[in-house]
């Protein structure tokens, strides 16, 4: 099973991006792991030279951890059982803001077990992620 989200939203007031790419299998309780090369891109699109702070790189590693387990924690238990890996977060400096990863998670989670639950994260008037 495989998941992809892309988060495209232009605003007013500015533009909200984040990509994540999950994989999933079925598995006996509900797990969340990241993937080794899930900044890959950044050599494929950049060159190896790129490299982004080792800080960014970890809070965005954390917003697609959580919003990976919001997607599980949001389906049936019976449906839980789901080994989900991220790997790929792709993100834009100047586009990409707090809880956008998290969003583009949890949808790209819903995508790969083809289930979604009754009340999902919805973008709010000013352009933010908001989690019910």
């Amino acid at each position: 099973m495989e998941g992809k989200y892309r988060l495209l939203r232009q605003t007013s007031r500015w533009a909200r991006f984040a990509q994540v790419t999950v994989r999933g299998s079925v598995a006996t309780e509900p797990e969340v792991r990241m993937g080794p090369e899930v900044f890959g891109w950044r050599g494929w699109s950049y060159g190896s030279a790129v490299c982004a702070s080792p800080a960014d790189d970890q809070r965005i590693q954390t917003e697609a951890w959580e919003g990976a387990w919001y997607a599980l924690m949001c389906l049936p238990e019976e449906d839980r059982g789901v080994l989900v890996s991220v790997v790929e977060i792709v993100t834009a400096p100047a586009d990409t803001g707090p809880g956008d990863v998290k969003f583009a998670a949890a949808h790209a989670v819903w995508q790969a077990v083809g289930r979604e639950p009754d009340q999902h994260p919805w973008i709010g008037e000013d352009g933010n992620p908001v989690f019910p």
